[in-house]
């Protein structure tokens, strides 16, 4: 019984340092794109030695995996609580504010773009980084559903949806010909635009 115990310690404590690693990395993200981050600043930043940050994440891509994960599964709730009101969200609400996250959260967005892009992520980070987007794909199947679409319909529209949102975001985040707070605008406009298409095809609205 005290081994068990003591090897459940011991499980505790290293979450709790792994824990501490994440937190650094999205500090860290917060203040520069997330790509010039390296393994030994995190691993400074957390207060240990790069030897010991790879004993938490085997690889750079596992820890960004991590972060990414975190920081977009506390997002996921918000948006679930959109969809607990007795008169459901609509299309343009849910989108917006997606969207507005992603651009609030630019560490967030360059994860998410990263992991989408990379060819050969190992095989726990992908399985990890499924598991994540289904979260979005199922939440909007649900918000589909509750405005009377049949769950097969509600799920095709819904990652034609969320992967039409992710591809605008890419196109204009970045527009050269205008400021951020102009290519903010653009990008708003042109969901809201996609918003009211799937809207009329979809609820007749």
């Amino acid at each position: 019984m005290a081994e068990s115990r003591f090897a459940e310690l011991k499980e505790k404590e290293k979450q709790a340092r792994k824990q501490i690693v994440i937190e650094s990395a999205l500090a860290l993200f917060a203040k520069k794109p997330f790509y010039e981050v390296g393994m030994r600043e995190v691993a400074d930043e957390a207060g240990i030695s790069p030897a010991t940050i790879y004993r938490y994440f085997p690889s750079q891509e596992e820890l960004f995996n991590e972060a990414f994960i975190q920081d977009i599964s506390s997002a996921s709730k918000a948006f679930g609580k959109m969809l607990e009101n007795d008169e459901p969200v609509g299309i343009e609400d849910f989108a917006i504010t997606f969207v507005k996250h992603l651009i609030e959260n630019e560490s967030t967005f360059q994860m998410m773009t990263y992991l989408m892009l990379k060819d050969n992520l190992t095989y726990p980070v992908m399985g990890q980084f499924d598991s994540v987007t289904k979260i979005f794909f199922d939440l909007f199947t649900t918000l589909l559903e509750r405005h009377g679409l049949a769950t097969e319909m509600a799920r095709i529209y819904s990652h034609s949806f969320v992967a039409s949102l992710a591809g605008i975001l890419m196109t204009f985040r970045n527009n050269p010909l205008k400021d951020k707070a102009s290519a903010r605008d653009h990008i708003l406009k042109i969901v809201k635009i996609t918003s009211s298409l799937y809207s009329k095809q979809l609820l007749g609205k």
